[in-house]
């Protein structure tokens, strides 16, 4: 509460009771503090974005005959500057989201994706062993009576790189949270503290696109206990459990909407339908078919769909969130 666009007169408040050569140098002061960033995110879309100078006057009035700054739809206002003290007020006003977002991700990876994955730990890496110790004949005979699905179909002598990445990927969270409770807490950082909202979306990217890629050579991993479909239990407990941390985090609605728009697109349609499995759609409804009548199909059809229509939803509600915080 407090934090949304249309109520932020304070940002462009206090940069009225600023004179002008003040507020230009506080400017151009950030923009060489993130020139690297400027050039990575929105530098080459500044200038065509910014299409106003909003300003107020000594009492906090607008001079203008609007009554509020412009503002483009989840791009932020059309005057760059203002946008750039309304994300300096966001970010500090969402330090205890924010961190709540960070704990929350690295409590769920850890007790979850990490602690099930390090349950088999032993079971694989002697799995591992006994393939490098076969003949290459057999290597192969082994590998065609795998089932499709099955990471170590695919890549028998990578269980060390795989756990290896599995403790980077919640290194990587935990190093993000040292950085923004320093960044938070460090006054050098203080003009700097807006880069929390470039590098935290950069960090759920990483990890979209590592579990993604996994998920592709693994999606069949589950099938001895829940069958065919098992790959919506596989996916919603093991790849994408953590990003339920989003509902907590803050982060501006476009960020969001890039974030939830990626997860969609990996998990729910690249990855389903272009993997070595098969088209994972068609296993939902073979396995239906199987039950023969027309009750238990449409029964077994809706119950496996639920999950996958739950995530959809759930996306859209952290992006309104998102837009109602913002």
């Amino acid at each position: 509460a407090g934090t949304r666009r249309g109520d932020k007169a304070e940002p462009g408040r206090d940069r009225a009771r600023d004179s002008d050569e003040e507020r230009l140098g506080r400017a151009r002061a950030r923009e060489k503090a993130m020139v690297f960033l400027d050039v990575l995110v929105n530098y080459g879309c500044r200038r065509w974005l910014h299409k106003e100078d909003y300003s107020f006057d000594e009492g906090g009035d607008k001079t203008r005959s609007s009554s509020r700054p412009s503002q483009y739809p989840l791009l932020g206002f059309k005057d760059r500057h203002l946008e750039d003290d309304y994300l300096e007020y966001l970010v500090v006003a969402s330090r205890a989201r924010i961190i709540l977002g960070y704990v929350t991700v690295i409590l769920l990876y850890a007790l979850c994706p990490f602690a099930v994955a390090f349950s088999f730990y032993d079971i694989l890496m002697w799995c591992e062993q006994l393939y490098q110790t076969m003949p290459d004949e057999k290597k192969e005979d082994f590998n065609e009576n795998l089932p499709e699905g099955v990471w170590f179909k695919y890549f028998p002598s990578t269980t060390s790189t795989v756990y290896a990445f599995i403790c980077l990927t919640l290194l990587m969270f935990i190093l993000g949270l040292v950085a923004v409770v320093c960044m938070y807490q460090m006054k050098r950082f203080e003009k700097h503290r807006t880069w929390i909202f470039y590098f935290t979306p950069a960090i759920y990217l990483v990890f979209i696109a590592v579990n993604g890629f996994v998920f592709a050579f693994s999606s069949q991993s589950y099938n001895a206990w829940f069958g065919t479909p098992s790959w919506i239990f596989l996916l919603i407990l093991q790849f994408i459990s953590p990003l339920a941390s989003l509902f907590f985090i803050s982060l501006p609605a476009l960020v969001m909407l890039e974030l939830m728009t990626v997860f969609v697109l990996v998990f729910l349609v690249i990855v389903p339908l272009c993997n070595p499995a098969g088209n994972l759609w068609n296993l939902i409804i073979e396995a239906a078919t199987e039950l023969g009548g027309n009750y238990a199909r449409r029964s077994t059809l809706n119950n496996l769909m639920q999950p996958l229509i739950l995530l959809c939803v759930l996306a859209v509600c952290v992006v309104v969130v998102s837009v109602i915080v913002d």
